[in-house]
């Protein structure tokens, strides 16, 4: 199993993003422990192990999400693999500054240029394994939707208690909506006074169409400037979960302006 060098250059938005470790404040850890909790409860009966993150657009934080969400998973005592499958602006590897050997990842196994085990990296300070995205692919819906991805997932369960997926926007291309029928469940992310009802209300519709798993939705980017003792609260991201069928809360969420054409 590689372990993933890591890069000198900084990337995307790499001093804005905050870890959840021990380092990370109260209310931070505090987040993610309790979406860890939410899902444990949704998924007693169910065993939920594949777990897709998507959003309705770009810019909402579910490759952060995903990445922390899997560390809680790990710091929990569960064996977690985090898979970047948004093969179109992978962003998981650029936060964590890692470079992938000879650029293998998805995409190399599933064309057939590798194994899994060449894919699969471990990072031991956060605890869990990556794959990366790879090579970025010219057809990645028609890799995604092929049984090839299907067979990987499946050979995956059989060796981690959850594998997180973290993939594209589901209002800009169907990658999300194809991967979720190989998931267990969906947890789309939402970012404060972002995200418009229209848009958000248009990705539960697309996933629906394909009897996704929707099991709930994370807000991301909340301020909570009148928490009660909790200058963390004011100073960093927040993050809460939302169960299925929540989705109505977002009613104040279209502050975003329209981008100009």
């Amino acid at each position: 199993m590689p372990l993933f060098k890591r890069r000198t250059k900084k990337l995307h938005n790499a001093n804005e993003f905050t870890l959840n470790n021990d380092n990370a404040p109260f209310a931070f850890r505090e987040a993610f422990n309790s979406l860890r909790t939410n899902l444990k409860f949704i998924s007693f009966n169910n065993q939920y192990k594949t777990i897709l993150l998507t959003s309705a657009i770009p810019s909402e934080g579910k490759s952060s999400t995903a990445l922390n969400l899997s560390m809680s998973l790990a710091q929990d005592g569960k064996k977690v693999i985090l898979i970047e499958a948004d093969m179109r602006k992978p962003m998981i590897h650029e936060y964590l500054h890692i470079a992938a050997q000879n650029n293998y990842g998805l995409s190399s196994v599933l064309s057939g240029l590798a194994t899994p085990a060449e894919c699969i990296g471990r990072h031991p300070r956060l605890g869990i394994d990556l794959m990366m995205a790879g090579a970025i692919p010219p057809n990645p819906a028609e890799m995604l939707s092929s049984q090839q991805m299907k067979n990987l997932l499946d050979k995956l369960k059989e060796s981690y208690d959850y594998v997180i997926i973290d993939s594209a926007p589901v209002n800009i291309v169907t990658d999300a909506v194809i991967l979720s029928q190989w998931c267990d469940a969906v947890l789309m992310v939402v970012k404060q006074n972002y995200a418009t009802v229209n848009e958000v209300r248009a990705a539960v519709d697309a996933l629906q169409a394909v009897n996704a798993n929707l099991v709930g939705a994370v807000l991301t980017q909340y301020i909570a400037s009148k928490a009660k003792g909790g200058r963390y609260y004011y100073h960093y991201s927040h993050y809460r979960y939302y169960g299925y069928g929540s989705y109505n809360t977002y009613g104040g969420y279209g502050n975003r302006k329209p981008k100009k054409s």
